[in-house]
């Protein structure tokens, strides 16, 4: 997929606004539940311009399977990511700890 001047592909294959961190997909994303380009502007990325909202649309239409793909694989990848186990302490755990640290004083 040929990306147009006012997108980059980063380190990691991400496509996003240049001069911003705001992925394609994202925008994309918001397009697919139904906002408009005036919205996502709005209520979402007010720092794009609404141009490149337009285009980003636009692109997307062009290459609608390609693009699909992508977003398709980060639903994917955030389903996995939160299948993954916690490996935070749960906020009983923490209290014991707290306790441990700071008994108190008995009086």
């Amino acid at each position: 997929m040929n990306v147009p001047d006012y997108l980059h592909s980063d380190a990691d294959g991400e496509i996003r606004f240049k001069g911003h961190r705001i992925r394609l997909i994202d925008v994309v994303a918001r397009y697919e539940d139904g906002y408009a380009a005036e919205s996502i502007l709005l209520d979402w990325y007010p720092e794009l311009p609404l141009a490149s909202v337009h285009k980003a649309i636009a692109f997307y239409l062009e290459n609608e399977a390609e693009v699909k793909a992508l977003l398709d694989a980060n639903d994917a990848e955030i389903e996995r990511l939160a299948a993954m186990p916690s490996t935070t302490p749960t906020l009983t755990e923490l209290r014991r700890r707290l306790k441990l640290q700071h008994p108190t004083k008995a009086s």
